[in-house]
């Protein structure tokens, strides 16, 4: 397999470095700045680069993309790396291009957009390539300073608007979502709408509990409001886990001001985590003197809490997604399959054991009759293992179970495309099991992270879950609820790894210290059309959470008085308001 690149350019000095970027097979290379022009006091940098992926593919259901967004340094570059705003209009006699393929086309773009997916405008499959690509850039440098770009791309699968299943239809998943318990047969997802759950003699959508603490109990009725991504409307998927790489490469463009509160590796009372730099369940992470190194950058990350996988979608303008999504990922609009994983079969599932070679060099993969699935606690052979008991059992590489004569089953690929939503590492979700869960209005990232003092380096998205009240902490590492788990881990078994299973869907566990946290991972989304957080006079409400007694039936426990508030209480929604 060859290294992804990301390429940092100093503009105006005769130096390039390139440092990996670490999404499996893609390559950003040969980056430069081709132009810059002042505008009144802003300063437009043209980026230019070449890019190519493996395995890409446009067919009439979907499409893979590269999601691309661009971080500076001013400067001498001693300072923390800031977000680009990206403009593929023609703005000031200045246009971004696809490059010398003109099979490509930018999506999501416009004028100071976070970033833009870079994807196929037709047919077709294989790797795709393409020289001299550009993209203009707000790095907010004046026009005689040095600039650092980091060009950071993540593929990703566009998810199509669409109705689908809910739930397997089985009775033994646990918390499996049923419109009945009668009839066990799946919610049934065909719009955006809210959904209110319903008694088990009456309506479409009865709530099962998965058990966690603080879950809604099994007959609740409540509210999943309109603003909740369902998994109806099209989004973006990253395509495979966040990996080493790319978190060793998010704590780099950081400040040590900042890594303090991401460092997976230092073991402090905010973030604990694995606590050494030593390898720990195959996490091969390092962080010294404010750099951050891996020996494996495309294995899956671990050891990481809500708040760590809140903060990395944030400064890749990205979002976490939702339990409704994931099942929406994984299995697609095909009719459910009781007790069906992420490849659509319920039946053949095989635990990868031996490597195909040592070391693990981003090319092994498991030479084991029909492995799909890194689960059930496996003790590996070959691969790492030479190295020590600490390479025995963990996460494997991204993409492994992929090769070019896979089907979705050999390769463990969910409907759409994106690889191990069964296994591997955790899948962070967004609950419906609990009214924090709820709450989350799905704004994608922005970018840009946290700076107040104590609080460096944290998501910043009011409406994520983990952001106390009032907001200004962002996304704490000291809460996780609201989020929970999808698609089971390299250390449990196989119930776990079931698309409907919800027996930690509303887990509400924000730290990296509790039991198994060395199985803590994820993947984010993007929205093509976020919602718009509300607003109360100058003040934004946060969280919007839906409350479940009818409007006139005032005072609501948690709510505003509406006889006192300036918000317009036509609905009953609960908030409190950010500073």
């Amino acid at each position: 397999m060859k290294y992804p690149r990301v390429i940092l350019f100093i503009f105006g000095l005769v130096l390039s470095f390139s440092v990996p970027a670490f999404a499996n097979n893609l390559q950003i290379t040969n980056v430069s700045l081709d132009e810059r022009r002042m505008h009144s006091s802003t300063v437009l940098a043209v980026v230019k680069f070449d890019i190519s992926w493996d395995s890409s593919w446009r067919n009439t259901t979907n499409y893979d993309a590269v999601w691309l967004v661009f971080k500076t340094c001013i400067g001498s570059c001693s300072q923390l790396y800031t977000h680009s705003l990206v403009y593929t209009d023609s703005i000031y006699g200045v246009k971004s291009s696809v490059g010398t393929n003109e099979d490509l086309e930018f999506a999501g773009g416009g004028t100071g957009v976070t970033g833009i997916f870079l994807q196929r405008s037709s047919s077709g499959t294989g790797t795709v390539s393409s020289k001299d690509v550009k993209v203009t850039i707000a790095p907010g440098a004046t026009a005689t300073q040095n600039i650092i770009v980091k060009v950071i791309g993540i593929e990703m699968v566009y998810i199509p608007q669409g109705p689908f299943y809910a739930g397997d239809g089985g009775s033994g998943t646990t918390g499996s979502l049923v419109k009945t318990t009668t009839t066990y047969d799946p919610w049934y997802i065909a719009s955006e709408a809210a959904i209110r759950t319903t008694a088990v003699s009456t309506g479409s959508f009865f709530y099962r509990t998965g058990g966690s603490s603080g879950e809604f109990t099994t007959g609740s009725i409540f509210t999943i409001p309109a603003e909740f991504p369902k998994g109806y409307d099209a989004f973006y998927c990253m395509k495979y886990e966040v990996t080493e790489g790319q978190y060793a490469d998010f704590i780099n463009s950081l400040s040590t001001t900042y890594q303090t509160n991401r460092d997976i590796t230092s073991g402090n009372g905010t973030t604990t985590g694995k606590g050494t730099d030593n390898v720990l369940k195959r996490n091969t992470m390092s962080i010294s003197g404010g750099t951050a190194t891996t020996s494996r950058t495309d294995r899956a990350m671990s050891w990481i809490s809500w708040a760590d996988l809140a903060a990395y979608f944030d400064w890749v303008g990205l979002r976490p997604m939702t339990e409704l999504e994931y099942e929406k990922i994984a299995r697609g609009d095909a009719a459910a399959l009781i007790g069906e994983y992420a490849w659509g079969s319920s039946t053949s599932i095989t635990a990868g054991v031996t490597f195909s070679g040592s070391p693990e060099d981003g090319n092994e993969t498991f030479t084991t009759a029909s492995a799909n699935a890194n689960y059930n606690v496996t003790t590996f052979s070959q691969g790492d293992d030479f190295l020590g008991t600490q390479y025995a059992q963990g996460p494997v590489r991204a993409g492994i179970f992929a090769a070019a004569s896979s089907t979705r089953t050999t390769s463990g690929a969910g409907y759409y495309g994106p690889m191990e939503l069964s296994g591997n590492v955790s899948e962070r979700v967004v609950t419906i099991g609990n009214t924090t869960g709820t709450s989350f209005f799905a704004v994608n990232g922005d970018g840009t992270l946290n700076s107040l003092s104590g609080y460096e380096g944290n998501a910043l998205q009011l409406g994520w879950p983990g952001t106390p009240d009032y907001g200004e902490r962002g996304v704490d590492g000291s809460t996780g609820a609201g989020a929970g788990f999808k698609g089971g881990h390299y250390f449990v078994g196989a119930s776990y790894l079931k698309i409907s299973d919800r027996s930690q869907t509303a887990s509400n566990d924000g730290f990296r210290s509790a039991s198994g946290t060395s199985a803590y991972g994820g993947r984010g989304v993007r929205s093509l059309s976020p919602p718009t957080l509300p607003t109360c006079g100058n003040e934004t409400i946060e969280p919007p959470e839906q409350c479940d007694t009818p409007q006139g039936q005032w005072p609501v426990t948690g709510c505003p008085d509406p006889m006192n508030d300036t918000c317009d209480p036509s609905t009953c929604v609960c908030v409190s308001f950010a500073i």
